[in-house]
């Protein structure tokens, strides 16, 4: 692998993503959304009005496990919304990768790449870290507004600035985040190899969200309380299955294959 001619591609790359509108602006667009909307129906009724959840039945479980703590409340909604930023490097490659894989595949602009003295392993690699890398910085800084429009809410609300479990969410961010990244990537390398329409692509992809959300899902309904351990155990699974999908997607991604099947 030859980190010149990735750079090659990745700059390639870049320059595509940053002449297609839709895709910088689901770049923005949607971790803007969660860091503003995540603090405003969450964290702000758990400073404001927390009886709302700790007095009312249908949290009565969330009672009874935090003891009636309002800060041990807003801890718990911080932790359950890990699984949303999660969910933005597992979605965001795809788009990113979906449109130029499937981009180059309309536009017959593929083969020549191909063609030119590069790797299989050096067009995978630039492909990935171009999707991947813009991922990775608006999941980033989402969580790190998220963070600072939290602590302003409970700064206004409490006079105190009440932080997340720094352990859970560095382990979310640094490590989970890239895994499902890559995760991400390769499923859409895999199913762009079959489909010649983006939008398919990234809808087969969000697959991805589901066992995603879960984890929220799970957390909210008292089935689940995202952790330490869990966050490890997530990890672990996933840096398995990306090894999986690893090996599935060099096998798709066959130069002999695009030339003749890729149409």
């Amino acid at each position: 692998m030859s980190i010149d001619k990735v750079n090659a591609i990745i700059g390639k790359e870049f320059d595509e993503i940053m002449k297609n509108k839709y895709i910088l602006g689901s770049l923005v667009a949607v971790p803007l959304l969660f860091s503003l909307l995540l603090p405003a129906s969450l964290i702000a009724p758990a400073v404001f009005y927390p009886e709302a959840y700790l007095d009312a039945n249908e949290t009565s479980y969330i009672a009874t496990a935090l003891g009636k703590s309002q800060e041990a409340l807003i801890s718990f909604f911080m932790n359950a919304v890990i699984p949303f930023f999660m969910m933005l490097p597992a979605i965001l490659p795809t788009i990113v990768a979906s449109y130029s894989i499937i981009g180059e595949k309309k536009n017959r602009t593929l083969e020549p790449l191909l063609a030119a003295p590069v790797s299989v392993y050096d067009i995978l690699a630039g492909k990935a870290l171009s999707a991947i890398i813009p991922a990775l910085a608006a999941t980033w800084i989402s969580a790190i507004l998220f963070c600072v429009i939290t602590g302003a809410i409970t700064y206004t609300g409490l006079h105190r600035i009440i932080f997340p479990d720094i352990a859970v969410w560095l382990l979310g961010m640094l490590v989970l985040a890239p895994l499902l990244a890559f995760m991400g990537i390769m499923i859409a390398i895999i199913v762009s190899s079959r489909v010649n329409d983006p939008r398919v692509a990234q809808q087969i992809s969000a697959v991805l969200v589901v066992p995603i959300m879960s984890l929220f899902i799970g957390q909210m309904a008292g089935f689940v309380l995202i952790d330490l351990k869990v966050m490890v155990g997530a990890a672990m699974l996933i840096l398995a299955l990306d090894a999986v999908v690893l090996i599935l997607g060099k096998s798709m991604f066959d130069r002999e294959e695009i030339l003749t099947r890729w149409k």
